[in-house]
């Protein structure tokens, strides 16, 4: 059983992941009522924004410039509600990781805790930039619904009075449409009256906030498994290159008992045999975590595997609509600059976690092979050997059970999408 403190100490490395996971309902917050209540919350605001979407593209369909923001805005959303439904569904495995990572938190020595937290501060500064990237994207596209429409407006009178030429109909449907008024969101509704409107623009955007959040802390939960299992990685390569010096203090001071009652000249033996018993419960206790952290990446390649698959095709597929849109000759199109940057970072979070995992796995077979496994009593040898052959398998998760992720493959879709680009942009190159 884990005290309270440690309990709270391993809270605190990853209080802004955890934060995020209780407030889309996957962590418990306080009981279980408020945590259905909250992922109930977070699964409507998803629904609702991908029936709005999705009916926005179908009553849209004859202008291609609302279809293809349409089709981006439904890849992204409905991505990110069938991400949050996968992680939904196994939310009791997501909460028993946790627990397990507790576990491995309190047999730990505190400079090994610092290891490990140099890792979460890793999964921490991602999730920030993920985080502010969100924020400022549904920001963005909230203040440009205000000040675009009142620039729509004007650029509308000046043409409505500068050309004598309009017929009274032609005009009274300028000014119809100069007076109507847009949400920042796609809604299955037409709101124009006060206050119904404001209502509906506050509600919206309290709802996309939640959205937002829902999909960082569900992308996200990948890589906080992945760097935390890679800093338990670490303390198990750091245990097995520094083997000889474990426990000096408590076999010196039994040895010293030892010595007043007992014959120098049994004395290097009882030094060599104490050694290799020290030696031994602890290497023996390096193969035993280093195969439970194995069977944890069994894990976390079950549980994040569809969801990779999901983010890694929306993600390489809405980058190419965002270049469309970028070729578009409209003043608004920078605000796409923000969502390119977030399936930027949605990508990356993909990869590089996975391929640091992978990195440190194969570091756990170097450090084993360094070893003078050569000098050991043969009890020793057996439980090298098993270390050796376990080691040799490196961790690779995949996206799909096929996609093995990696930085070589971000590398790839990137390689790809830049001669996609070259191609699409080389008529205004010319």
């Amino acid at each position: 059983m884990i005290d309270e403190k440690t309990k709270r100490e391993f809270d605190k490395t990853i209080d802004l992941n955890l934060f995020l996971l209780k407030l889309c309902g996957i962590v418990p917050c306080g009981d279980g009522f408020a945590r259905n209540i909250l992922a109930w919350l977070a699964f409507s605001c998803l629904t609702i924004y991908s029936i709005s979407y999705v009916h926005e593209f179908i009553t849209n369909t004859t202008n291609l410039t609302t279809a293809l923001e349409s089709v981006a805005m439904i890849i992204s959303i409905v991505g990110g509600h069938a991400r949050y439904t996968i992680l939904l569904w196994f939310r009791d495995i997501c909460q028993t990781m946790l627990n397990v990572c507790e576990i491995f938190w309190s047999n730990l020595k505190p400079h090994e805790k610092k290891i490990v937290q140099s890792y979460t501060r890793k999964t921490t500064r991602l999730t920030r930039w993920y985080l502010a990237s969100c924020v400022l994207t549904i920001a963005f596209y909230a203040f440009l619904v205000l000040f675009g429409s009142l620039f729509d407006q004007s650029k509308d009178f000046e043409h409505m009075r500068n050309d004598s030429s309009l017929v009274p109909s032609e005009a009274g449907n300028i000014l119809e449409s100069m007076s109507k008024r847009h949400l920042p969101y796609a809604f299955f509704l037409d709101v124009q009256k006060t206050p119904w409107y404001e209502i509906v623009y506050a509600v919206q955007l309290i709802g996309m906030f939640n959205v937002g959040f829902t999909c960082v802390g569900v992308d996200t939960v990948g890589a906080l498994f992945i760097l935390i299992i890679c800093g338990y990685f670490d303390t198990i390569q750091s245990r097995i290159e520094n083997l000889h010096s474990f426990d000096t203090s408590l076999s010196s001071s039994l040895l010293n008992i030892l010595s007043r009652k007992i014959t120098t000249a049994k004395m290097s033996d009882i030094k060599t045999e104490a050694s290799n018993s020290v030696q031994m419960r602890n290497l023996r206790m390096c193969v035993i975590h280093h195969q439970l952290l194995l069977k944890f990446c069994e894990d976390i390649e079950h549980l994040t595997s569809g969801m990779f698959f999901i983010q890694v095709i929306a993600s390489t597929y809405n980058i190419s609509l965002v270049g469309f849109k970028l070729l578009e000759d409209t003043p608004d199109k920078f605000k796409y600059i923000t969502q390119l940057i977030i399936l930027i970072i949605q990508l990356f979070l993909c990869n590089w976690p996975a391929d640091l995992l992978l990195s440190k796995s194969i570091d756990i077979s170097r450090a084993t092979y360094s070893m003078p496994w050569y000098g050991y009593s043969y009890n020793l040898q057996k439980i090298t050997n098993i270390l050796m052959i376990r080691s040799q398998k490196a961790v690779r998760l995949t996206a799909g059970k096929f996609i093995g992720l990696s930085l070589e493959t971000f590398a790839s879709v990137f390689h790809s999408l830049f001669f996609f680009f070259l191609r699409l942009f080389s008529p205004f190159l010319i």
